[in-house]
């Protein structure tokens, strides 16, 4: 466990404080809050130790992975891009010592698939051991978070979130319409609709 470490995220924290709950607060209403809201607002997050091994990736690092595997070769178990990343900051480790660098990198899978990673070096302080932290953030998801929050707002139906969600991912109204089996024309109605919706919210 890390202790009084000033470069240690709250999320790491509080995530290794559900996993460490005992059993017996298993009902507790503070546990069951923090169980439901704690992986809304996590980002990825992948540990990995002075050896290079990793040792802890969470829920939404895994899935981030996933999405690069399927367009990526993969190295020492992970992403191509992402072993990258890890040896750019070991490098950056050893050439600087005396140093604590944070880096952050956008990587563009394609048009629809952006990742922000950030990557830092943290210290247990009751061992002096060094950990490389990266925390992973799907920018898409968080688009679609975005989009999904106005189609509430906005009180769009059904199919209208649907084209929504892919038109505020950049689709174009032909991808649209192949995606969601319509006529593009189709699109352009249900477009029509939600610029309709959005004018009258902000008059």
């Amino acid at each position: 466990m890390f202790n009084k470490n000033p470069f240690l995220d709250l999320d790491l924290v509080l995530e290794q404080a559900l996993t460490n709950y005992s059993d017996n607060a298993q009902e507790h209403d503070l546990y069951l809050v923090l169980k439901q809201i704690i992986p809304s607002i996590l980002d990825g997050v992948i540990l990995f130790d002075e050896h290079n091994h990793m040792i802890y990736a969470n829920s939404k690092a895994t899935a981030i992975i996933q999405k690069f595997a399927r367009n990526a070769p993969f190295l020492e178990d992970i992403p191509a891009e992402i072993a990258y990343i890890k040896r750019f900051m070991v490098e950056a480790k050893e050439k600087f010592s005396h140093q604590n660098w944070l880096n952050q990198f956008t990587i563009f899978v394609d048009c629809l698939s952006v990742f922000h990673v950030h990557g830092r070096w943290i210290q247990d302080s009751s061992s002096g051991q060094n950990y490389l932290l990266l925390k992973m953030e799907d920018q898409n998801q968080f688009s679609q978070n975005l989009a999904l929050e106005e189609a509430k707002r906005l009180g769009l139906t059904l199919r209208e979130q649907e084209v929504w969600l892919l038109y505020r991912a950049n689709y174009t109204y032909k991808q649209i319409a192949e995606t969601l089996n319509i006529t593009p024309n189709t699109v352009k109605k249900h477009m029509k609709s939600i610029l309709v919706k959005q004018r009258s919210v902000k008059g």
